[in-house]
């Protein structure tokens, strides 16, 4: 299964009973040796750690299969390998942990926004839809501006008058939901 090579005049091949034995160790068919998944993802953040430098499993293919389980053991040992082990362990959970996911948690984020804004403009509208089918004149004095719920002196407009009836009218949270400021999406 995997290619033989010539080590001290004999034929050696990577052994599939090792990556059993060993859960951080993976072969590489391009390269036609071992490596180790934890350290060549996340050595370079450790390795300053470390007194010893991290050789073939690591910067490149373990290919010298002679005393294999040996140098896979000392390996294993080695500081930046154990920093590697909590940080491999981590990138697995979030990345099987879909709701931890930083594409997700903007995606609803996102969604919650649009709907909300949705939310808004169904209530404009069907204000706009009752005015113009009534024939009353959306604007007044003192059209423009933020909205408020409390009396004013002054002719807000009959479109701003019903909005506000609207919004009275309505249950606490689409009020609140109204009265937010839009956000953008």
């Amino acid at each position: 299964m995997f290619p033989y090579g010539t080590v001290s005049a004999q034929n050696r091949s990577f052994q599939k009973q090792w990556l059993n034995e060993f859960a951080w160790l993976a072969y590489s068919n391009i390269y036609n040796g071992a490596f180790c998944k934890w350290c060549v993802m996340f050595a370079p953040q450790t390795v300053s750690c470390s007194a010893k430098l991290p050789g073939s499993l690591v910067s490149g293919p373990h290919c010298n299969y002679k005393k294999a389980k040996e140098h896979y053991n000392n390996h294993q040992n080695c500081h930046y390998h154990k920093l590697c082990a909590p940080m491999f362990d981590k990138f697995v959970q979030t990345d099987a942990d879909k709701s931890r996911d930083v594409r997700n948690a903007l995606n609803s984020s996102r969604q919650k926004a649009v709907e909300e804004n949705r939310n808004r403009l169904s209530h404009i509208i069907r204000t706009i839809e009752f005015c113009g089918r009534q024939e009353i004149p959306l604007r007044g004095h003192r059209d423009a501006g933020a909205f408020s719920l409390n009396e004013t002196d002054c002719n807000d407009g009959v479109f701003k008058a019903a909005v506000t009836l609207r919004v009275e009218a309505a249950d606490k949270q689409t009020s609140d939901i109204f009265l937010k400021a839009p956000r953008n999406a």
